[in-house]
């Protein structure tokens, strides 16, 4: 039997901690905020206790709990976005599908694992990007809409260029031809020395490239 209290404690764990990630996500203007991670693992945390006590003898107490795994990749899925080749919202999908997994464990009255995932959860948005860029650089992802000249050893050239200056091509794609050019696509990581108008001035520079800009 679960008291009135016992909810009250619930629920006001479940605020406190994912208020906390919600603010991260809300801090850095992420597609999920505060009030989205807080629903969240409040709606988590009913779902854990209507399961455990509302069907006193039932052989599966986790059943219910069960189908927040998979209910909330629903949500998860409506916080990625794509725009150009840029997919943006894995992270912020990742930690709402955490905060699900959190929620059920403070609603099972698991205090002490919800306590410590969510300072792992935490310490992994918080202090992971400031680690990459310490120990890995700072990269970014730039997506490119180039028309360059329809004609053999083009886009050879504009390899060779990323080559000299260590950029990954992480996807490429072309598009339309017409009056001997072509229509190319290209999703690029560049490292830290390089700017996204150096990365413009030197392909403009390129006799194949007749037109370059950033999506």
């Amino acid at each position: 039997m679960i008291t009135v209290w016992d909810v009250l404690i619930k629920f006001l764990l479940s605020t406190i901690f994912f208020g906390i990630i919600g603010w991260e996500r809300e801090k850095e203007e992420k597609p999920a905020g505060l009030r989205t991670h807080i629903l969240v693992s409040l709606g988590s945390t009913l779902f854990m206790i209507v399961s455990a006590y509302a069907f006193p003898g039932e052989s599966d107490p986790g059943r219910i709990a069960a189908q927040v795994v998979t209910g909330i990749g629903f949500i998860g899925a409506g916080t990625i976005l794509r725009t150009g080749f840029t997919v943006k919202g894995l992270t912020t999908a990742a930690s709402i599908w955490a905060v699900s997994g959190v929620g059920l464990a403070v609603g099972a009255g698991l205090y002490l694992p919800a306590f410590v995932s969510t300072l792992f959860i935490i310490s992994v948005l918080v202090l992971a990007t400031k680690l990459e860029k310490i120990f890995l650089g700072t990269h970014q992802d730039v997506a490119l809409n180039l028309i360059i000249e329809d004609r053999p050893g083009s886009i050879g050239e504009i390899g060779t260029l990323f080559g000299e200056l260590n950029i990954d091509i992480k996807q490429i794609e072309l598009g339309n031809s017409w009056g001997g050019k072509v229509s190319l696509k290209i999703l690029v990581r560049l490292p830290q020395k390089i700017s996204k108008n150096d990365l413009l001035l030197r392909l403009s520079g390129l006799p194949s490239v007749v037109d370059a800009e950033i999506i």
